[in-house]
């Protein structure tokens, strides 16, 4: 293992899902990018062990030397992964900048947080839920394990596990274990129809994001919008085409 990947005495990495400091109401979806998958969005803090250890109780101040904390968020998108922003905590960015960079190179930073969200991600696994180190998942009476299990989560936990028995199977040279086939339920569909209306939205291939959300052959996902279209979870493919029309003729008008 590269010595990078190991913090100093004094200094601990770590990195969790979604942005820091965001307050989204769900975890972010899981996407394939190489070998391993990822949180669409996560971050990686760089800090000193205080960071973890201290709090910040009735408006005090930290003062030097108090916790140096540089957040780093990364963004998946089209298989690839982007440091999209980075903030600090107590002290100005540029500050921690200087700190942060003399234990850990810049250039190891996409890689120290891969590193770190796959080792949060095997934890997640093994606690089945979000894992205790991840102080994000605390509030003031302490971890809410209930509050953090929704569906969601559940989600994450099959994908994961799906997956890591891929990984062994593939590892081994045998045949990667069969799948229980899906059933068509309405809440199934709709998930799927959810998951298409919000791809179009956004300009993305809407099947194939159904394929990637599901880990399921492009086929197979194909099927599963038709199926969701012959049940009014989707309009009809041929008013589906008219209004992409529509909305392009829109768009070019002057």
């Amino acid at each position: 293992m590269d010595d990078f990947l190991n913090p100093p005495p004094g200094w601990r990495y770590a990195a969790y899902p979604w942005f820091a400091r965001d307050t989204a109401p769900d975890l972010p979806r899981l996407v394939q990018v190489g070998r391993v998958l990822l949180p669409e969005f996560f971050h990686l803090v760089i800090g000193t062990e205080d960071a973890w250890t201290q709090s910040r109780r009735d408006g005090a101040i930290y003062v030097d030397p108090g916790p140096t904390v540089l957040f780093l968020d990364f963004q998946v998108f089209e298989d690839e992964i982007d440091m999209a922003h980075a903030t600090s905590a107590f002290f100005d960015l540029p500050e921690v900048y200087e700190k942060v960079r003399k234990i850990v190179r810049p250039n190891r930073w996409k890689q120290l947080g891969i590193h770190c969200m796959v080792r949060y991600l095997a934890e997640f696994t093994d606690e089945e839920g979000r894992p205790d180190t991840d102080v994000s998942a605390y509030d003031g009476a302490g971890l809410d394990r209930v509050s953090r299990r929704p569906e969601v989560a559940l989600q994450w936990l099959d994908k994961l596990q799906t997956h890591a028995a891929d990984a062994y199977a593939e590892a081994r040279g045998t045949p990667p274990p069969k799948r229980k086939r899906v059933k068509l339920t309405d809440e199934f569909l709709q998930e799927v129809a959810r998951i298409y209306r919000v791809a179009e939205n956004t300009e993305l291939p809407p099947t194939r994001e159904v394929a990637t959300h599901f880990k399921a052959p492009h086929s197979t996902a194909a099927k599963w919008v038709a199926t969701a279209r012959r049940r009014d979870f989707l309009p009809p493919a041929e008013s589906a085409s008219n209004e992409a029309a529509r909305s392009a003729v829109r768009q070019a008008a002057p």
